[in-house]
């Protein structure tokens, strides 16, 4: 049984459009609109996938949550977007 060649094409570009949306919002609270209170480990911006291997440092994870400033792991324009 074999895939359709336009199927399979279809699937893939799918795949490449969702991808590039999700690094749209990479490292911003603005462009995830994500503020939140106190310490909230759901309030994460999240370039590469969740079970990926990190080989770059831009790839972290950065937060939108208050706490961040206590633990140093703010998206870039946190305080900008979320008066922090």
């Amino acid at each position: 049984m074999s895939l359709h060649p336009l199927f399979v094409f279809g699937a893939l570009t799918l795949f490449l459009l969702a991808t590039q949306v999700n690094h749209v919002s990479c490292g911003s609270c603005r462009e995830s609109k994500l503020c939140c209170p106190g310490r909230d480990s759901s309030c994460v911006v999240q370039k590469a996938p969740i079970n990926a291997i990190i080989e770059d440092l831009s790839d972290k994870p950065c937060y939108c949550d208050h706490a961040c400033l206590k633990l140093g792991d703010c998206c870039p324009d946190f305080k900008d977007a979320c008066g922090g």
